[in-house]
């Protein structure tokens, strides 16, 4: 599979031994080449966006269009992000390819799961469109798993075979995206068998997703076809994957962090070749990109963690591109597109200079592109739910011999919640937390027309007052709503059908800060920088709400995730992931059993 088509090999050939002229020639480089692990000066001849000749040593004798004089700088592969979702930065793909090509990042392999959850292949193909105005290449999958979920989530538009069969012979759909569902692989379920049949009859990549798989399971998993997951979150885990072929993704995202990336390296040690071995981004956020980088910062990661420079660049660029089976990106020689970057050290700094199939879209750290013209946002309705009182969102029992589950975060990660059973104040056949100042209510409100809710209890969440509620839940993106008071809560949902979607904080009854989405209710059609400008203003604004000194725009999103082991909430019900059962908000006291 090729990143450049329809290539006139006559041209090039002819470019190659100086016939005719070339269009780029970048000299004065030291050159990093991933092929042989070297570095060495040279310049780089460019023809139609490909690279024809590499000439090592610092004499130039190239007859080009256009002469760039590296000065001495390195010259590396653009990077290659080979798992995310566009939608978690809360930019439009061509917005977020705007940004993302500032770091070096080049090509990506995106997974449009978010907007496919909400808009189904509507959405999914407006990514792909989008993403044709984007600087970067961006390599968009068919979202294998929506619902993410199918035993307990319902989406508007969900994906089967029949539909997946037609995104993947769609132009700009190049394989399937991460199979969520690991349990549907491993038992072998009819409805995913078909869909995963569909991408292993057009042999394309299949992406994974696989936290708390190993042994038989694991092997199982990747005999369907999976070729990759980027849930490992340990040495062990990478090395189990590496070991049986299977591609380790090691992930750090805006929901993770880099020691956790750094312990994964670990499980290298000893290993004689990393081919096997990538990172990824997953989600960043619009914030995190702006402030420290995309890819780049993966591989300063890499460096600190103690890998050699070489193998940390391997895994950004040349690696990734060989996974996904593109055999003309990752690597700056003949054939190969020119995409490539130019960095005054080794060390995971943004880039001087960038370019993109030979054309240079960066210079001086700046992008060189014109504004995007303003247009309507589509998908600008999809928060259909009808208004809503402080009445439904009170947390109501039959008696007060009842037991609430309380959710917590197990042990500060992020990426797991546990729940208890304790006894609350109850009131007028509802839950009172007036007196406990470290409980909130959470609720997640179906947004799509059906009239769902689940109401639960929420310990040591961080909320003191007032109300936030966000329409990015993965990964349905229901409604979720912290409150402390009920009133706030509605407000705050009220909020969100108006606008469309995004993130909001109410107190008193009033909005006192907000960042509308309007596509999807996902993303905002603005330049990055805009958006963080209005995210930093919102998380002022977020201060007078919340107990802790930095409040987490986004803490609410994971806990809807029902594929992840722990509690998790749909619009119908809470669940708990390690067991695959349902776990009611309260129980009768003289039910004791406790929660799994």
């Amino acid at each position: 599979m090729k990143a450049i088509n329809n290539r006139d090999y006559s041209t090039l050939i002819a470019a190659a031994t100086q016939k005719i002229p070339c269009d780029l020639t970048v000299k004065n480089v030291k050159l990093v080449n991933v092929l042989t692990g070297e570095i060495y000066p040279a310049s780089v001849d460019v023809k139609d966006g490909i690279i024809v000749h590499v000439q090592p040593g610092e004499a130039c004798d190239s007859q080009s269009k256009t002469t760039v004089d590296g000065q001495g700088k390195y010259l590396l592969p653009g990077f290659v992000e080979i798992h995310m979702h566009v939608e978690s930065s809360m930019l439009t793909p061509e917005r977020f390819g705007r940004e993302a090509v500032l770091h070096g990042t080049t090509s990506a392999m995106t997974d449009p799961h978010e907007i496919g959850n909400v808009c189904g292949m509507e959405g999914i193909l407006w990514m792909v469109e989008d993403a044709k105005r984007s600087p970067m290449r961006q390599f968009n999958l068919a979202s294998s798993c929506i619902p993410a979920d199918a035993e307990f989530e319902t989406v508007p538009f969900p994906i089967r075979a029949p539909q997946m069969a037609q995104l993947l012979d769609s132009p700009g759909v190049y394989g399937i995206a991460e199979v969520m569902d690991s349990n549907a692989v491993i038992t072998d379920q009819p409805f995913m068998r078909d869909i995963l049949a569909e991408g292993r009859k057009r042999d394309v990549v299949i992406q994974g997703h696989a936290p708390y798989v190993t042994g038989r399971n694991m092997s199982a998993y990747r005999l369907a076809g999976v070729m990759n997951t980027h849930t490992v979150l340990s040495a062990e885990d990478v090395r189990e994957c590496m070991r049986i072929g299977m591609h380790a993704n090691m992930q750090c995202s805006s929901l993770s962090t880099m020691f956790g990336l750094q312990k994964m390296v670990k499980g290298t040690e000893g290993m004689r070749y990393l081919d096997f071995l990538s990172v990824c981004t997953d989600d960043v956020h619009a914030k995190d990109m702006q402030q420290r980088g995309h890819v780049n910062a993966l591989l300063r990661a890499l460096l600190d963690a103690g890998v050699d420079p070489m193998d940390a660049i391997r895994c950004c660029t040349w690696n990734p591109a060989r996974e996904t089976g593109f055999e003309d990106i990752g690597a700056i020689a003949p054939g190969f597109a020119a995409d490539m970057q130019l960095v005054d050290a080794l060390d995971g700094r943004d880039p001087d200079t960038v370019f993109v199939g030979g054309k240079m879209v960066v210079a001086d750290g700046n992008l060189l592109l014109p504004p995007v013209p303003e247009r309507p946002a589509p998908f600008a309705n999809t928060v259909q739910i009808q208004p809503i009182t402080a009445e439904d969102c009170l947390l109501k029992v039959p008696s007060a011999n009842v037991e609430i589950a309380a959710i917590e975060c197990a042990s500060g990660n992020r990426l797991e919640f546990t729940a208890e059973w304790e006894t609350l104040p109850i009131v007028n056949h509802a839950v009172d937390l007036s007196g406990k100042p470290d409980y909130c209510f959470v609720a997640v409100f179906n947004r799509f027309s059906r009239g769902t809710k689940c109401i639960a209890v929420y310990k040591h969440f961080g909320l003191k007052a007032g109300a936030m509620a966000t329409t990015i839940s993965h990964d349905c993106h229901n409604i979720i709503v912290a409150y402390r008071d009920p009133a706030d809560g509605a407000a705050a949902v009220n909020r969100l059908r108006e606008t469309g979607g995004g993130i909001v904080a109410v107190k008193n009854g009033a909005v006192i800060g907000e960042v509308c989405l309007p596509v999807a209710g996902l993303m905002a059609d603005v330049a990055c920088a805009e958006l963080v400008d209005k995210l930093d203003t919102l998380s002022e604004q977020l201060k007078t709400i919340w107990a802790e000194e930095n409040p987490s725009l986004l803490k609410l999103s994971l806990l809807a995730l029902t594929v992840m082991p722990g509690i998790s909430m749909t619009d119908t019900v809470m669940v708990d992931g390690s067991t695959r059962t349902r776990v009611p908000s309260f129980r009768a006291k003289e039910n004791a059993d406790g929660i799994n």
